[in-house]
């Protein structure tokens, strides 16, 4: 009876452990039916995410939200940014609508709840703004992590809406510029 609990144990932790390393995980750009994304596994213990982990977050969420890819331009905006800079200490996402697929508020929501079931923490509400039409024109979330802040923002634009996601490091931001982005 001891040995089939420690084959079972064992078993139990191959799953962990490949659940962790994120084998199985949907891969972008293929054909098929969407799934959801594996979120980046965290590191252990208590220090700053790593830039790579928050910009999968970024992504990840974004996509499982049905939100477009990065939009290329803005994430150059901090990617090339020379080192030493405010716009270095961040990482940018901006995914905008077409006539196809709008993204709309309730799409900006889901964002932020796919953000916070990858663990971020929202620091206060919602914050809403009506147009002119009376439906939501702009909002705004902040959430925090392990040294990280995302100022997440939704916008009307034109016939759609853009979701912008900006991640600043909390301690890069301070040293280079004595103001928190966001």
């Amino acid at each position: 009876m001891t040995v089939h609990r420690t084959k079972w144990a064992a078993a139990a932790a191959v799953v962990i452990a490949l659940g962790a390393t994120g084998c199985g995980a949907s891969q972008a750009g293929t054909a098929g039916p969407a799934t959801k994304a594996t979120p980046s596994p965290r590191p252990p213990g208590s220090g700053p995410l790593p830039k790579s982990v928050v910009r999968t977050d970024l992504e990840t969420s974004a996509s499982d939200a049905g939100v477009s890819a990065n939009a290329p331009d803005y994430a150059r905006t901090f990617e090339g940014a020379p080192a030493g800079s405010p716009p270095s200490c961040a990482i940018g996402f901006r995914g905008t609508g077409d006539k196809r697929t709008a993204v709309d508020f309730a799409r900006f929501k889901t964002v932020v709840n796919e953000l916070r079931a990858r663990d971020w923490q929202q620091s206060g509400g919602l914050r809403e703004r009506e147009s002119l039409d009376g439906g939501i024109g702009e909002a705004h979330a902040i959430l925090k992590q392990r040294g990280w802040t995302i100022t997440a923002r939704y916008d009307t634009f034109e016939d759609s809406g853009a979701v912008t996601l900006t991640a600043s490091d909390d301690a890069c931001t301070k040293e280079y510029s004595g103001v928190p982005m966001g």
